[in-house]
């Protein structure tokens, strides 16, 4: 019994061993035919940086900013490598506990599944810089970019603050030579608030890459101011002995430039000196002054210092005679033109000054005029007046008035 019972098993051992080298044979067959190995490249991998909150708890700071990528060769069974992509293959360095100076730390891989493996990996590590982080204040310098138009100028500019927080590695903030704000004033004619990035700059006036600044933005008020050149004239306390002495008095500059808003320059045909008291011209003891500013109006140069005094040279008075004068129309409302009722044959203007100013006072030089400034449609009686001339006082016109219309054009 025991010899039939041996038998048997024998009898079916074989099939079973059979069995057995079959299934070995076809699961090779599968994995290497039908689910053979396959490699698969992957370039630019990005490489994500851990243990940033290390550093900083230990005051230290990456030097290097700019990204790391890495390339990879990934070999499994096709089954495996057709699911894998670029989001499921993570890249990473660890900075955790890394010391102060240049390091190379490997690169790790890590993917979704055990049957892919790392094959090539290029670069294998990479080299950092470690440094400590330092923070400083620094002032914050303007500069203007561009040119205003011609007749603007520009006032002061406020900053929203003086100073800057600038934090990094130790050997970039080291090497900060300035803070500047570029202001952008091309083509400005009226007052303006920007908003400018903040540029750290080094020695070579080369921007530095790597830096955090607090605020990274200033805001700028940028004046802008219209100027206008005008003449100087003489107010005195008390008036002189008679109008003539006015033309003894010589003030330089004769002119003074002045800024404001547009409407407020437009209304401003001069501007005074303050009072002059003509006893103390006479003595000496008087040889500067100041001048009035409207209200609004300031000097572009404030420390322009006006001088007066009584001049050397001789002054004498003349009446000059201007036959059939021509009179412009100036200041007349759109839509209106003006024209004389009276025509005048002539012209008498009584005239002080300089001899030599004098005799270049003819009928070319005498511009006369009438301002219609604020007239309407209708007949009025205007006063005569003449374009001045330098160095030459204008005592009288007469006839000083004359009779106008102004109708439609």
């Amino acid at each position: 019994m025991k010899e039939k019972i041996k038998k048997l098993k024998q009898s079916d051992l074989m099939p079973k061993i059979l069995s057995l080298v079959i299934a070995i044979l076809l699961w090779f067959y599968v994995m290497n035919v039908v689910d053979p190995l396959t490699k698969r490249s992957f370039k630019n991998v990005p490489v994500r940086i851990e243990g940033l909150q290390d550093l900083r708890r230990r005051g230290l700071t990456l030097m290097n900013t700019e990204d790391i990528y890495v390339n990879l060769e990934l070999q499994g069974n096709r089954s495996y490598m057709d699911r894998v992509n670029s989001s499921n293959i993570q890249a990473y360095i660890n900075l955790e506990g890394v010391k102060k100076g240049e390091q190379s730390i490997p690169i790790h891989v890590t993917n979704y599944n055990d049957n892919v493996k790392v094959v090539g990996k290029d670069p294998l590590s990479v080299v950092l810089s470690i440094e400590e982080k330092t923070s400083i204040r620094e002032d914050i310098e303007i500069k203007t970019i561009g040119t205003l138009p011609e007749g603007y100028i520009m006032g002061d500019m406020n900053k929203s603050q003086e100073k800057v927080t600038i934090s990094g590695p130790k050997s970039l903030t080291d090497s900060v030579h300035s803070v500047v704000a570029y202001v952008n004033i091309k083509d400005r004619t009226e007052t303006t608030v920007l908003n400018c990035k903040l540029v750290p700059l080094d020695a070579d006036l080369e921007k530095i890459q790597g830096l955090s600044l607090e605020p990274s933005n200033l805001e700028v008020e940028v004046p802008i101011y219209k100027t206008k050149t005008v003449p100087v004239t003489l107010n005195f306390s008390k008036a002189p002995p008679d109008e003539m002495s006015k033309d003894l008095i010589d003030i330089q500059p004769k002119t003074a430039t002045i800024k404001g808003n547009t409407a407020l320059l437009n209304e401003i045909e001069e501007i005074k000196t303050k009072p002059i008291s003509w006893d103390k011209l006479q003595e000496g003891i008087l040889t500067s002054i100041e001048l009035e500013k409207p209200e609004g109006v300031n000097l572009v140069n404030d420390k322009q210092i006006y001088q007066i005094g009584l001049r050397t040279t001789q002054i004498e008075a003349r009446t000059v005679t201007i036959s059939d004068p021509g009179i412009r129309f100036v200041n007349v409302e759109e839509g209106l033109q003006g024209q004389i009722l009276s025509p005048l044959h002539e012209i008498q203007v009584r005239l002080s000054g300089d001899q030599e100013k004098l005799k270049g006072v003819n009928k070319d030089t005498l511009k006369f005029y009438v301002d219609c400034k604020d007239l309407g449609l209708g007949d009025h009686q205007v006063t005569i007046k003449v374009t001045p001339l330098e160095g030459v006082h204008i005592s009288s016109i007469e006839p000083s008035k004359v009779n106008i219309t102004l109708n439609k054009e």
